[in-house]
């Protein structure tokens, strides 16, 4: 980062007040647009923050300084758009906007596309254990009904219509569980498998 010598408090304010677009009027006044553009470089976002901080800006009268926030953004995404970065974001699941340039995008989507390998397979595993686990409470919920329904059979109150009706819902109660048991045991299964998977993935990845 080539202006890092002689760091201001100005600096360091104006780069906590740059988090979003939106400024307001006292941010706009004392704004270091370099630092400011080095930020959103080195967070890797795109070129529509300069134009949502220029209309924020535009509207105290104050004029964004284009030239120094691109040199700060370019510097900034020096720091973004490397192999490890693109891992880390491809990872976490976030989208890349294309914001490196040429020379530097081909390691950084190296990793990045590493990362997503990562990314997709835990979402696979995280989304088959949900479903096994919702599964599982239908199950439970299936059994506690049956049983409920069953108590009922007994009660003298009960009408013989009544009962012929608990009996056809205990039976079909009874196909639910054991369709829902056999759905379990084929998503276990296939979990096994995307575990596995998941697993091999990370053990071949050149950054963990």
């Amino acid at each position: 980062m080539k202006f890092a010598p002689g760091i201001t408090l100005l600096f360091l304010f104006a780069l906590l007040i740059s988090g979003c677009a939106t400024m307001s009027e006292d941010e706009c006044y004392v704004a270091d647009w370099q630092a400011i553009g080095y930020e959103d470089g080195a967070a890797g976002r795109d070129l529509s923050y300069l134009g949502g901080r220029r209309e924020a800006c535009a509207k105290y009268g104050v004029s964004l300084n284009t030239k120094a926030y691109r040199s700060g953004r370019s510097e900034g995404l020096e720091l973004f758009c490397t192999e490890l970065r693109g891992f880390d974001q491809g990872r976490s699941g976030n989208n890349y906007n294309g914001v490196c340039p040429a020379d530097l995008e081909g390691l950084f989507l190296r990793g990045y596309h590493s990362g997503q390998d990562i990314f997709h397979a835990k979402t696979v595993v995280d989304a088959l254990v949900t479903t096994i686990h919702d599964l599982e409470l239908e199950r439970e919920q299936t059994l506690d009904n049956m049983t409920e329904i069953g108590a009922l059979l007994v009660d003298e109150t009960v009408s013989n219509s009544e009962r012929v009706t608990f009996i056809a819902d205990i039976a079909r109660l009874k196909v639910r569980h054991s369709e829902l048991g056999m759905e379990i045991e084929n998503l276990q299964f296939e979990l096994v498998q995307r575990e596995a998977e998941y697993q091999e993935i990370l053990a071949r990845s050149p950054y963990l």
